[in-house]
């Protein structure tokens, strides 16, 4: 019996092993392989040719984009073309907003796709100053995108990617992998990144979370099931049971929102906090990332031990592991606690 017992565990253990390495070797269907096997069978069966081509998407009268490649295989039959070494545009509401480079592209012009292998992209204002940018640049297995703080002030926009595709119906850029998003105190980690081709809106998806990161204070994180960043606002919205840890304070309500111009978190409906031997909740509440604070309103409550307290605002600040009242309120303190 003990034989059979451990035969079954060995298999059960190959069986893991198995199953890791083929997580691991596997070979990945990702745009960057896609391109190349796609030039690969392009250049056995292709019917147009081109050196020094430009590329562009019009219509009814609106340009979407423009690409211009030092070379470039057509097939008609596939509807496929493949260029080497692309530069190009993207144009919103018929304005350019965002220039990119990349060493091939893919263009399905059946489905109206474009597909880009580790591109370089950047808003057009900062073509002058790109170079610098990216001078001290290094290598990552990550697809990195920055944003400034602030919208429209500072440098614009710029990414580094391992892979992005667009396509007409929806018109939105995607970005698949170990994605890294920067904006000034505000770090973002994904495996999937959607967003228009001046990146005013960004979705961010898969195992998604938020690092806020204030000067002389513990970062807080943010998890969600996805997080829309609109720069154009200067708000990121955490959706689908969102939760911020803080050390080792957790932090929950059913709408979450982050004020980058206030450094705020705002929080609205069921607003629970649970840290140490503090427990407090209410209808609403104001987090000021930079002072650790957090202000609840409505029905706020709060126990710390065994004290309670309530009123019409209750703070609770995570820095000092202290609560107070704020305004009208009644505070129940133990017999122990006065001595």
């Amino acid at each position: 019996m003990k034989l059979w017992s451990r035969l079954l565990l060995l298999l059960f253990a190959a069986f893991i092993i198995g199953i890791f390495t083929w997580a691991l070797f596997v070979p990945k269907d990702d745009i960057s392989h896609r391109i190349y096997q796609t030039l690969k069978e392009q250049e056995k069966r292709a019917d147009l040719v081109f050196k020094g081509v430009m590329f562009e998407e019009v219509v009814n009268g609106v340009k979407y984009w423009q690409l211009k490649a030092d070379s470039a295989i057509v097939n008609k039959t596939t509807g496929l073309a493949t260029l080497s070494d692309a530069k190009g545009t993207f144009f919103k509401r018929g304005k350019p907003v965002l220039s990119f480079k990349s060493p091939a592209a893919l263009w399905d012009m059946k489905k109206k796709e474009i597909f880009l292998d580790k591109p370089l992209g950047y808003d057009v204002n900062l073509e002058r100053k790109i170079s610098a940018l990216i001078i001290d640049l290094k290598k990552s297995n990550f697809s990195i995108f920055n944003l400034p703080r602030i919208y429209k002030k500072g440098f614009g926009y710029w990414f580094q990617a391992n892979n992005l595709s667009w396509k007409l119906t929806d018109q939105k850029l995607l970005c698949t992998g170990g994605i890294v998003l920067n904006k000034g105190e505000v770090t973002g980690y994904a495996e999937r990144l959607e967003g228009d081709v001046a990146l005013e809106k960004i979705i961010l998806q898969g195992s998604p979370r938020i690092i806020i990161a204030p000067n002389n204070i513990s970062p807080a994180t943010l998890e969600a099931e996805s997080f829309e960043v609109v720069s154009e606002e200067n708000i990121i919205y955490a959706k689908g049971q969102p939760v911020i840890f803080w050390e080792d304070a957790k932090i929950s309500s059913n709408n979450i929102k982050y004020l980058q111009k206030d450094g705020a978190l705002i929080l609205n409906d069921n607003v629970k906090i649970d840290y140490k031997d503090i427990q407090a909740w209410g209808n609403s509440a104001t987090y000021q990332t930079e002072a650790g604070n957090i202000v609840i309103e409505g029905d706020a409550q709060a126990n710390q031990g065994t004290n309670a307290l309530s009123g019409e605002k209750v703070n609770v600040s995570l820095k000092n592991k202290k609560i107070s009242v704020l305004g009208k309120g009644k505070v129940v303190i133990t017999e122990e606690e006065l001595k």
